[in-house]
């Protein structure tokens, strides 16, 4: 009865129950080895082994060198005056510098339940960093955890006692679900899991291994080195709470899950039974580009190819439709520049195009909804891709697709916008360089005060850089009609005389509008050529530097 008093006293001084009871149990038996304590209080010796090494870090524990080796308890004095210090400090600290952590805090929370919180997106390298991040995920869940992992990974993370964690986070009431390979002859790995967590078996060709947390955030690793190492870098993770992804992956988990034997059933077995559909990690370049090149040939009715830029690709994208079935349905969601503005105005003829007006960063290609091939680039990873033949993972990649397509603008409308501004850009640099050469100083965009004081914009502005006072506007036409522009341009002339406007379009003036723009002597420059245009602009800018010398 004294030693179970003893014990709980023991766990006020930051022991853990198995800590207290063992270190009483050692006090009363003198140097004893883990295999005696693993039977004293029925758990398994690695459990055993793990509470006497957190008791001898914790300097209450010295072990004795031999066959076997035995632990002996140091006095317990020297460690109970050291905690309470510690406490005593640390409690003064807090006390010192409560009004300024609250203080600190209000500033930081101010409005910030009105802020909404964009998706995030972390790469993860290294095995210790990413075992860090499993735990910090599983203590942050609040109704379930799943995972996906090899049986190597379980019993690593064993080891790091991530399986008691798990079990008090399913006492706490988590529920806990793993898919893992169970095969025989030995289960071990499993069975730090089997009595707290529901356990299936899923068969995994390649070391692979994704956890998601209550349908909020996902951890996904496609690059895992599967050895007992500890400090291995070759274990590569991407984290993220994007919404669309996480839910996508817990659906593609979900759907596993119904297709997975229970574990017990495979244990009894000694073996799986019927090997589902294959799921597989493409790790060379080479092996990407030629699955790549096999999906387009064996595809029939559609294609659903997802690609940040179409430069990316690791084929050529005329290449691409050019190896179609002219009756495939073509569906291809990216994001649209200048850069790659003519190679989609191509492309637009022959498939259906969509700009995405979220960023992301991946690749991803769907054939005849019966394989599906994924790559983040970005994760530069020794592993390039996933592929899968499986109907869930098609369907969660598919998901994942259309969430992006629905939020996207039809290519056709950027284009045009687009079209519009190259055209622009390339008149504007041209009449700025035209101008620029004949001594002018430009600014483009521009502007010029009027009399009333009233800033007016112009597409450029071209001073005398001698004479400041010498100054001209020059607007460029684009879609709008010349009409409406001219009226604009003549309300501004009243308020800019005697500064020279100037309108340039590539299409012809109407006879209607020349009188209009002569009514508020506004200049017209018209030439279907960007270098006439531009040539056209510098000598009437000549002539207004004529005349104001004359």
């Amino acid at each position: 009865m004294a030693l179970e008093k003893l014990s709980e006293r023991l766990i006020d001084f930051g022991f853990t129950k198995e800590e207290a009871e063992v270190y009483v149990f050692l006090s009363s038996m003198g140097p004893t080895p883990a295999r005696i304590v693993a039977r004293r209080f029925d758990i398994n010796r690695m459990r055993a082994y793990r509470t006497l090494k957190a008791l001898e870090e914790k300097g209450l524990v010295e072990r004795i060198i031999g066959r076997p080796v035995r632990f002996v308890v140091t006095p317990l004095e020297e460690f109970l005056k050291r905690h309470i210090g510690d406490i005593k400090t640390r409690l003064s600290g807090l006390e010192t510098r409560e009004k300024e952590i609250i203080d600190d805090w209000a500033k930081l929370s101010e409005g910030a339940a009105e802020r909404l919180e964009e998706p995030r997106f972390r790469f993860y390298q290294g095995r210790q960093p990413i075992y860090d991040l499993l735990i910090q995920m599983c203590e942050r869940s609040d109704e379930e955890i799943c995972i996906v992992t090899t049986r190597g990974d379980l019993h690593r993370l064993a080891l790091m006692g991530f399986d008691e964690r798990l079990r008090a986070l399913n006492q706490e009431g988590r529920r806990v679900r793993i898919l893992t390979q169970v095969e025989g002859p030995e289960f071990e790995e499993v069975n730090y899991f089997i009595d707290f967590a529901e356990v299936r078996h899923v068969p995994l060709p390649s070391p692979v291994r994704f956890v998601t947390i209550d349908d909020r955030e996902t951890l996904t690793t496609t690059s895992m080195d599967d050895s007992m190492s500890m400090t291995t870098q070759d274990d590569t993770g991407l984290w993220t709470n994007a919404q669309s992804y996480t839910s996508a992956m817990k659906v593609f988990f979900d759907a596993l899950w119904t297709l997975a034997s229970d574990a017990h059933e495979i244990i009894e077995a000694l073996r799986s039974g019927t090997i589902p559909q294959e799921i597989r990690v493409i790790r060379a370049q080479d092996d990407y580009v030629e699955t790549f090149r096999r999906m387009l040939k064996m595809c029939e009715s559609s294609l659903q190819l997802m690609v940040s830029k179409v430069d990316d690709l690791p084929i050529p994208i005329e290449d691409i439709l050019s190896n179609l079935n002219n009756e495939a349905e073509i569906k291809i969601l990216t994001q649209l520049d200048l850069d790659n503005l003519q190679k989609l105005s191509d492309v637009i003829e022959t498939a259906d195009v969509m700009h995405s007006l979220s960023s992301f960063d991946l690749q991803l290609l769907i054939v005849d909804e019966k394989e599906a091939l994924m790559n983040i680039p970005s994760t530069l990873a020794t592993d390039r891709a996933v592929w899968s033949n499986m109907g869930a993972y098609i369907e969660t990649m598919n998901n994942v697709f259309m969430d992006y397509w629905n939020r996207g603008e039809p290519a056709g409308d950027i284009v045009s916008r687009l079209t519009t501004q190259r055209d622009y850009l390339e008149k504007s640099n041209a009449i700025k360089s035209s101008l620029e050469l004949s001594g002018w100083h430009v600014e483009s965009p521009g502007s010029l005060a009027g009399s009333s004081g009233v800033e007016h914009s112009f597409n450029l502005v071209a001073t005398d850089p001698d004479r400041p006072e010498v100054s001209m506007a020059i607007d460029i036409l684009l879609e709008e009609t010349a009409f409406n522009h001219i009226i604009r341009l003549g309300a501004k002339s009243i308020d800019l005389k005697p500064r020279m406007l100037l309108l340039a379009s590539m299409k012809p003036f109407q006879e209607q509008e020349k009188n209009l723009a002569k009514l508020y002597s506004i200049e017209l420059v018209f030439d279907e050529k960007t270098e006439d245009m531009a040539e056209n602009v510098s000598k009437l800018a000549g002539d207004l530097m004529k005349n104001v010398a004359q």
